[in-house]
């Protein structure tokens, strides 16, 4: 597996076109990013702003119409399909709105993942320090289907951490959680970006992305604004702002 001693993400001038029928909609238009190192980034806009589908072009999962992404030195849509399938499989972890977990397989098994497609061997030991750390170890050996939503986001969440990939991408990370399973999320989220990783975490909770070290601002499929920590009063305001 590939080495990464200080994580980058650059993304220039990314525009998204989808084409139905004969409609042409523009969901992203010149979108900007640059980040160097770790850390917490917060992408926020109103519902419709282009956040998660410049998340989804960011990660190496959706081809930008045109501009570039590249990711630790790397322009990922100019490697090969299958360069590009180990890109996310070594250097990448994800966390989506919609757990994608394996509906038969335990929270044990779906957190080993990983490490098989990757063919390493699996920390056992590790994979249940995580386990226990999200409070999940009574339900170990329980398939995924029969999980809550917040079981299967802390689940989804440990399988994203436990390659410790450089890069981890968040789209509503806690968006179908209760209070106490959100702060769980968010403070290991956190506590990863202080320990050395990026996070990059797409979120309508201006209180969520008051944690973060950066803020980008999406409206109407552009990056409007790059900020450093702000709260979430000075956010609204921005946000407010921008629908005037």
């Amino acid at each position: 597996m590939r080495t990464v001693s200080v994580p980058t993400l650059s993304a220039h001038a990314v525009q998204r076109l989808i084409t139905t029928g004969q409609t042409r909609t523009e969901v992203l238009q010149c979108c900007d990013l640059e980040l160097r190192g770790t850390g917490l980034t917060a992408v926020v806009g109103h519902s419709g702003s282009g956040k998660s589908s410049f998340l989804m072009c960011l990660s190496g999962l959706d081809k930008p119409t045109s501009g570039t992404v590249v990711l630790n030195g790397r322009d990922i849509y100019r490697q090969s399909r299958a360069q590009r399938a180990r890109m996310l499989r070594q250097e990448i972890g994800f966390v989506f709105q919609q757990y994608n977990l394996v509906p038969f397989l335990s929270v044990e098994e779906n957190i080993s993942l990983p490490f098989q497609l990757n063919h390493v061997a699996i920390p056992r030991d590790a994979i249940g320090q995580l386990i226990d750390a999200f409070g999940l170890g009574r339900r170990r050996k329980a398939p995924a289907r029969t999980l809550s939503g917040g079981e299967q986001q802390r689940t989804a969440l440990c399988r994203a951490l436990a390659l410790r990939p450089s890069i981890v991408f968040a789209d509503e990370p806690t968006g179908a959680l209760d209070s106490q399973s959100s702060q769980l999320v968010l403070s290991t989220l956190r506590r990863m970006a202080n320990e050395g990783q990026m996070i990059v975490m797409v979120t309508h909770d201006l209180s969520a992305a008051a944690l973060a070290d950066s803020i980008v601002i999406m409206h109407d499929g552009r990056t409007v604004k790059h900020l450093g920590a702000t709260n979430s009063r000075q956010l609204l305001g921005l946000m407010t702002g921008l629908r005037a």
